[in-house]
Parts: structure tokens; C-alpha cells; sequence
């Protein structure tokens, strides 16, 4: 009857080992070898005897009072140093990380304009991280950081997503814009009954500033006429000040220009809001964390300075 013998587990030289035989190299003797690493002479000299046992090979021999290495020990520890100064490089590049001295950042961004100001403090701040941003929109960015192939994203939303981890960055008051030649460009607010089968110059359906424009004006039953849909902000800008129909934005994403006219809408409150997402296991880490909390004072600075605003507007 053939009987079989359970696999023996494959063993491996430890990084425990390397060291003690390139201490053992340096000093020629295992209690000075013992001392350099802070064990005892015992354990250095019973885990090179192991490893010679385990393989059946010669690693090193004595020679007097010193301890020498053979040809093989000579061999295993050119490899060993090339092991440990990899090691070396690994410690430096995770302390490296740790002190924020270095590393890399994937960053989403629905609305650059508005963090313009956050990504120009957190680069000065951390010079040696490596930025970089992606533009898109809110609802892809959220699914790039559930699949992990995004650090930490910028969005806009109604809401924020149970999903993840969020900083809410900024409000922003969704506003209506045509151009100065438009009928409507003489007005400071408008109600929103009059947007019904208006010609409207629309982002498409997947911009979170449309979403939240259009769900907030579905309990109405209010549907403007779309003559036109987009997918970019400046070609949307470009259609409204053509006099193809009114626009859409957020109040931040509206700069000087006499060419267009910026109205309040009237009769639903059209708040959205800029969060800063990650997932919730992100949020901890150094880079990510660092990143939160620049995003938290530069939101603070940005809020006063609105405020400030207003106060010298009334």
C-alpha cells in the first residue's frame, strides 16, 4: 500500500539571518556580531548553524578567534546586502510618506475653479507630494473612489453619499444666466414658473448641477425647453451669450463678463454643495488626512471671506 507523506512546508532564509551574517561579516566574531545587533551570542551563532543544518551546506568556519565566511557565505552575502539595502530604500520611502516628504495623490475634480485656491495651498504646503487631478464628472468620480482608483474627490451634490467619507467644502446657490441681450437680462431674481418651455441651454444629464437643478424643479411639474445640450461648461457659456436660451451655474463659477447677466431664481431653494470624498478606510491615512485638513481651513478662509462680502454688499 503506497502511503503519502504530508508537503513539506517550504522555508525560506529570514531577514533575521541576512543581518546576523552580514554582522558576522563585519565583525569576524559572533559575540562582536551579537553586540552590534543587541542579541545575544547564542542566537547568532544557533541561527547561522541552523541554516547550514536546514541546507546541508557550508556558510562559514573558524579560523583561529575569528569566524570567516566560505565561498557560499561570500555568495549569500552579496545577495543578502542587495536585500537589505531594498529593504533600506522600502523604510525611507514609507518614512518618507509617514513625514509627508514624499508620495503621490490622485485627486478628482467636478469643478477645479472652485479648489483652485485648496490645490495651490496643500502643493505649498507639501511640495514633495505629487499631485494629480483628474477632471470629471460628479457621479463618475464617485464611482472611480468606490473602486479605489482614486484617492479623494471633489463634487458637487444635494446630498452626501452614505458610501463615503465627506468634508463639505462649500454652498453654492444655483443661478440663471442669459445673455445681455436677452429679454430677461434687465432682472435681478425670476421666478422659477416662468422657466416652463423657456429655451434652456443645458450641461447633460450626468452634470450634478443639472440633477440638482432639474430635481428641484420636478415637484413643480416646471420643464424648460432644452435647445441645446452640452458637456462642457465654456461651450454652454459661449451658446447663452449666442442667445440661444438661458443657463445654468453655480454662483462661484461666475466670473466678470459683460457679455452675459447672472438672475436669482425665485420659488425653490436651488442650494447645492461642494464635498470632499474618500473612503471612509482613507480617511486616516497621513496623506489623505493632511490633504482633509487643508481642505477644512481653506473652506473656513473661503466662507469668511464670502461673508465678508456681504456684509459689504448690504
Amino acid at each position: 500500500m503506497q502511503t503519502t507523506h504530508p508537503e513539506r512546508k517550504m522555508e525560506h532564509i529570514t531577514i533575521s539571518q541576512i543581518k546576523i551574517l552580514d554582522a558576522v561579516a563585519k565583525n569576524k566574531n559572533f559575540s562582536k556580531a551579537a553586540e552590534y545587533l543587541g542579541i545575544s551570542q547564542p542566537a547568532v551563532s544557533l541561527q547561522l548553524r541552523e541554516l547550514q543544518k536546514r541546507y546541508g551546506v557550508l556558510i562559514f568556519y573558524r579560523k583561529g578567534r575569528e569566524v570567516r565566511l566560505s565561498d557560499l557565505g561570500q555568495e549569500l552575502l552579496s545577495t543578502g546586502r542587495k536585500i537589505l539595502g531594498l529593504l533600506s530604500e522600502m523604510d525611507a520611502c514609507l518614512k518618507g510618506s509617514r513625514d509627508l516628504m514624499s508620495g503621490n495623490i490622485h485627486i478628482g475634480l467636478s469643478c477645479h475653479y472652485f479648489v483652485k485656491g485648496l490645490l495651490a495651498s496643500f502643493m505649498a504646503r507639501y511640495p514633495e507630494i505629487h499631485v494629480k487631478a483628474t477632471i470629471g464628472h460628479s457621479s463618475s468620480l464617485v464611482e472611480e473612489v468606490l473602486a479605489c482608483r482614486m484617492d479623494i474627490a471633489e463634487i458637487t451634490a444635494l446630498r452626501p453619499d452614505p458610501r463615503l467619507h465627506h468634508l463639505k467644502y462649500s454652498e453654492q446657490e444655483i443661478f440663471l444666466f442669459v445673455s445681455k441681450d436677452h429679454p430677461w437680462a434687465f432682472r435681478k431674481q425670476i421666478h422659477i414658473k416662468k422657466l416652463h418651455n423657456e429655451k434652456m441651454v443645458a450641461l447633460h444629464t450626468k452634470s450634478m448641477t443639472r440633477q440638482v437643478f432639474d430635481e428641484k424643479l420636478s415637484p413643480f411639474g416646471i420643464r424648460p425647453d432644452i435647445a441645446l445640450e452640452l458637456d462642457s461648461w465654456e461651450t454652454m457659456k459661449d451658446s447663452v451669450i449666442a442667445g440661444i436660451g438661458f443657463g445654468i451655474a453655480l454662483e462661484d463659477e461666475f466670473g466678470p463678463d459683460d457679455r452675459m447677466v447672472k438672475i436669482a431664481l425665485k420659488g425653490a431653494d436651488f442650494k447645492a454643495f461642494q464635498y470632499i470624498v474618500c473612503l471612509p478606510e482613507y480617511q486616516d491615512l497621513k496623506l489623505i488626512s493632511a490633504f482633509l485638513d487643508v481642505a477644512h481651513n481653506e473652506s473656513i478662509k473661503n466662507r469668511l471671506f464670502k461673508q465678508s462680502q456681504n456684509e459689504e454688499g448690504n
